[in-house]
């Protein structure tokens, strides 16, 4: 397990108040994941789109990472270290009319609540049941995980609707959101914001209108899925459930086998917990 090898610690599980805040927030050029403890920005501004972590609880907030993409180049990324000065970034506040209010880089941004989820202390999660395969694999999925050390920094989220990644280290960027959806059959993946810098791939993309695309419910086509391999549609990327291997889900990806496996409700890699909400 990688740890942040100085205070502020991603892996510590401090209490912080409930906040109105907490949840999915987009506008058309933006998307907020905001949990207890993390707040993930991804925002696009002309042709410049922008990628921004950052760590916070009741009495401090530091700022972990941070990337910008053009078109055609990573234009600068940022991995905080101990000893730095610590930097931040507007993490939003919420407006009378329900809105978040949040400035980035002197722009105001006006974003409206797409998902609401609710940060919850561990829980035991479902047991690997052919009954029940789509429910196991989104609960499983659920919750935030962070790992910092030696100039690199690992961010996963999970909600019943979406998820996150936020991914540098040396040689490698990838940074995006995505609505995601299982059923008994597998997955449906959709990506509205991808960010992926490497030897073989440079890509800066947020969906045209992001709050739309985000807040647009999946809808699972059954006979879309393969059995043998993934399926790149319209709809997004359909990944076919092959088996549970115990209390991890096996799922045929793009290229590979991917693997879901349940947390157990003493998992030190789990920062944060989210009740599951049946998708």
């Amino acid at each position: 397990m990688w740890v942040l090898l100085a205070s502020p610690s991603c892996s510590e599980n401090k209490p912080a108040a409930a906040s109105p805040a907490v949840g999915v927030w987009a506008d058309k050029d933006c998307e907020l994941f905001r949990s207890k403890r993390f707040a993930l920005l991804f925002e696009r501004n002309d042709s410049i789109t922008t990628s921004l972590l950052q760590l916070t609880d009741a009495t401090d907030t530091v700022l972990l990472g941070k990337t910008v993409f053009t078109p055609d180049t990573v234009l600068m990324q940022y991995i905080w270290t101990p000893g730095e000065a610590r930097q931040s970034a507007d993490l939003g506040t919420v407006q009378p009319d329900g809105r978040l209010r949040i400035v980035v880089d002197g722009r105001e941004r006006m974003l409206e609540k797409v998902e609401n989820f609710e940060v919850v202390a561990p829980y035991e999660m479902l047991k690997a049941s052919p009954l029940e395969i789509g429910s196991c694999i989104q609960q499983w999925c659920l919750g935030t995980r962070c790992h910092c050390e030696n100039g690199t920094v690992s961010f996963q989220a999970g909600t019943n609707r979406h998820s996150y990644t936020f991914n540098i280290e040396p040689g490698f960027v990838y940074c995006r959101a995505a609505r995601l959806r299982f059923n008994d059959h597998g997955g449906l993946f959709a990506q509205n914001v991808r960010m992926m810098d490497n030897s073989r791939e440079h890509t800066a993309y947020m969906a045209p209108d992001n709050r739309a695309e985000s807040a647009e419910p999946l809808k699972i086509d059954n006979t879309k899925f393969s059995p043998y391999q993934c399926v790149f549609d319209e709809d997004g990327i359909y990944w076919s459930f092959i088996r549970f291997e115990g209390n991890t889900a096996v799922i045929h990806g793009c290229g590979e086998l991917y693997r879901f496996a349940r947390p157990a409700i003493d998992d030190p890699d789990q920062t944060e917990w989210i009740a599951f909400e049946k998708y």
